[in-house]
């Protein structure tokens, strides 16, 4: 039971993660906010929630498993009640910031009971169990976040949240046995802030950046270098004292190749993954409603085949040994690189069907890539390690998302600036083109009207420009996305199998694990 628990703890925190732009665009209409604070709605929940992660096992050591798997989950079911009752912007991204400092923890938790506290025999089936809910999470959060949205309130959709995360956090405080911790040990907190500050402010500086025209701004231009000196700082207080991370974990090779690939891999993942929602509203005129039906079969698709790939949970288990694990890794990212070039031969008249149908790619390729590299990175770490191991991998994969947001949304600004530009060029009268804006209006009342133009032909023009340069942006990034996933796709090949080595225990990722005998 408390397994379970903590895999619907871990899932409600990928899908409240997931809730997209349009949905906060709703949300931000009704607490009286503008459609550009959506943008912030999202930052300010990723990433705080990203930055608490690398403090998990810390907390675990001094205070104990249990005190950190009730009040952490309890602050995120708390903050998801309260902000169903904004009546503000201020107070709404106030509440995401509470989610997102609460629901940092629980992955990092959930990844360390599962993956280490079921037993020898079950943790394998308990680490896929890991990657299975962080794929399911993030996968039905989109649509099912634009569905509740649609159909009954995004008011409801948080206070669901809040008291599913409440119940299961009722019911682990009651079933799970106290876990004293260590009052002494010491937390390097001024690493900790070099580190929060260096990435928290990188990340921020990306939407600051792209909302005040970069380096043309001087509070981004200080935001900036804040954040490089950090880092260093950061990178100095880590190998002086490294205190702030367990630094076992390292000594797993496996584990470290993982971290890598799957932070390299996820960003650009993410820079198509994150912009279908946009474009199916704006390029191909779809509501919140239709894109969300349109995700469905993506749903089926990341969910089927996460099982598919979970020990123990699927009946036809694919890619049971290492070996067959890096290959189909391989093989997804080299299948999402393909399937991200075709997304990208794309135009305004693309019908909900062929999107379906690559969206179906997208959710197949999701689930390998993510289930495959999370399996292989946590596979030979030790039990006692699982929560640092996991609050580390899933601090990357957060920020490498937040990071690519910004990204993305940076490409796409400039990408847009420079089309509509270059697609005003032609709106001339005497282009031909622009007989079918003008002709509606041949007789009716147009409203402001001039020698060659009226108003509202402008906005009919307006309109198709801002969708035409959609589909320029949402080109642009698919195309970036897809030839870098080519070149990546034979990282997981790195992966090593466990050996065995005489004389010693089994050393499953390279590591000695018993002495030799003298």
């Amino acid at each position: 039971m408390i397994a379970l628990c903590f895999f619907v703890l871990e899932l409600l925190f990928f899908a409240t993660d997931s809730i997209g732009v349009p949905a906060h665009t709703y949300v931000s209409g009704d607490v009286g906010g503008t459609p550009y604070l959506s943008i912030w709605f999202m930052v300010s929940f990723l990433v705080p929630a990203a930055l608490v992660m690398p403090l998990v096992g810390g907390l675990k050591a001094r205070y104990g498993v249990k005190t950190l798997a009730v009040l952490a989950p309890g602050l995120f079911g708390l903050a998801c009640v309260f902000s169903s009752m904004a009546t503000d912007p201020q107070w709404f991204m106030a509440m995401r910031i509470m989610q997102g400092l609460g629901g940092g923890f629980i992955p990092a938790i959930a990844g360390g009971y599962l993956g280490g506290e079921l037993g020898k025999d079950y943790n394998p089936m308990g680490k896929g169990l890991v990657a299975l809910a962080g794929i399911s999470g993030s996968a039905i959060g989109i649509p099912i976040s634009a569905l509740l949205t649609w159909d009954l309130s995004w008011r409801f959709m948080y206070v669901a949240i809040g008291l599913i995360a409440l119940v299961a956090v009722f019911i682990i405080s009651s079933l799970m046995p106290r876990t004293p911790g260590d009052p002494t040990f010491e937390i390097d907190w001024l690493g900790y802030g070099f580190m929060s500050g260096g990435f928290g402010l990188l990340a921020l500086s990306l939407v600051v950046g792209n909302q005040r025209e970069w380096f043309a701004d001087p509070i981004y231009v200080l935001m900036l270098w804040t954040s490089i000196v950090l880092l260093g700082l950061f990178a100095w207080r880590i190998f002086t004292k490294p205190k702030l991370i367990d630094t076992r974990i390292f000594k797993d090779i496996n584990y470290c190749i993982g971290l890598v690939n799957l932070s390299s891999v996820v960003f650009f993942l993410f820079m198509v993954f994150a912009l279908v929602p946009r474009f199916l509203m704006v390029a191909t005129n779809n509501t919140i409603e239709n894109y969300a039906f349109t995700f469905l079969p993506f749903v089926a698709a990341a969910i089927t085949t996460g099982v598919l790939i979970t020990p123990r949970i699927s009946p036809y288990l694919i890619a049971e040994n290492p070996r067959h694990k890096k290959w189909l890794c391989s093989s997804g990212i080299l299948a999402f690189a393909f399937t991200a070039l075709w997304i990208a031969n794309t135009n305004s008249q693309q019908n909900n069907h062929n999107i379906g149908l690559q969206l179906i790619c997208v959710g197949a390729c999701f689930a390998v890539i993510t289930g495959m590299e999370i399996q292989m990175a946590l596979t030979t770490m030790a039990a006692e390690l699982m929560v640092s191991a996991s609050s580390v991998l899933f601090f990357c994969t957060n920020i490498s998302k937040a990071i690519s947001g910004g990204v993305s949304n940076a490409i796409l600004t400039v990408t847009t600036q420079g089309s509509w530009t270059r697609f005003r060029e032609h709106i001339h009268p005497s282009n031909p083109a622009m007989e079918p804006f003008l002709q509606p209006f041949q007789g009716h009342s147009a409203g402001i009207t001039g020698s060659s133009w009226s108003q509202g032909s402008l906005e009919l023009i307006n309109k198709e420009i801002a969708r035409q340069a959609e589909v320029v942006a949402f080109i642009n990034i698919a195309t970036t996305a897809g030839l870098v996933l080519l070149l990546l796709c034979a990282l997981p090949l790195l992966h090593r199998s466990p050996t065995k080595t005489k004389g010693q225990g089994k050393s499953e990722n390279g590591i000695q694990l018993t002495s030799p005998k003298r």
